[in-house]
């Protein structure tokens, strides 16, 4: 049996994937994936590890929700999602992944969202996240402009000038520097 199949307790196993809520002292978190690492039985918390920023908390139970793959309810969701965004998930997936520049659908959003608190990509803790921190961004007012701009450079001829004219409107724009800034952050290269 692996480190990741050993129970800490009898409610979550070392390796389960969670999502943090209802913190009060650090809000922020709220919604954040993270893995357990082990149980302090002495503090009567969970040690958890935040993949986005390799951080690790101690949280209590009550602010732990574990993600597990529910199949019923993630074919539930599918078969109560409007076919358009169905289809959009299903293509985007076979492509390669679901990124920020795609999230321009709000139905697609909402569907995503509703798969994450299913489990549906608990098993790609890393993907989920991606996906969860793009769901986030998407929410940015700035937000459309920015998706805008990316789907220009997926077909931009002249890819130096098309870079050059974003990184003017975005130098131009406080909101599309925040969506930018945060994607660069997160490993994007725009060269602007």
């Amino acid at each position: 049996m692996g480190e990741a199949d050993v129970a800490v307790d009898a409610k979550l196993p070392v390796g389960q994937v969670v999502l943090i809520r209802g913190l009060v002292s650090a809000p922020e978190l709220n919604g954040s994936a993270g893995r357990v690492l082990s149980y302090e039985e002495e503090k009567g918390r969970y040690a958890i590890i935040l993949p986005k920023d390799g951080s690790k908390k101690l949280l209590k139970l009550d602010n732990l929700q574990p993600l597990v793959a529910d199949a019923e309810k993630a074919r539930a969701i599918m078969e109560a999602a409007p076919t358009e965004a169905l289809g959009k998930m299903c293509s985007l997936m076979q492509d390669g992944g679901i990124g920020f520049a795609d999230l321009d659908d709000a139905d697609l959003r909402c569907l995503c969202r509703n798969l994450i608190g299913a489990g549906y990509w608990a098993k790609s803790l890393d993907l989920m996240i991606d996906l969860m921190a793009d769901l986030d961004l998407a929410e940015h007012p700035s937000a459309p402009e920015a998706m805008e701009l990316i789907r220009s450079l997926e077909t931009s001829d002249n890819l130096d000038a098309s870079l050059t004219q974003i990184g003017n409107a975005v130098k131009a724009d406080k909101g599309l520097a925040e969506v930018f800034d945060q994607l660069k952050a997160r490993g994007h290269d725009f060269d602007f």
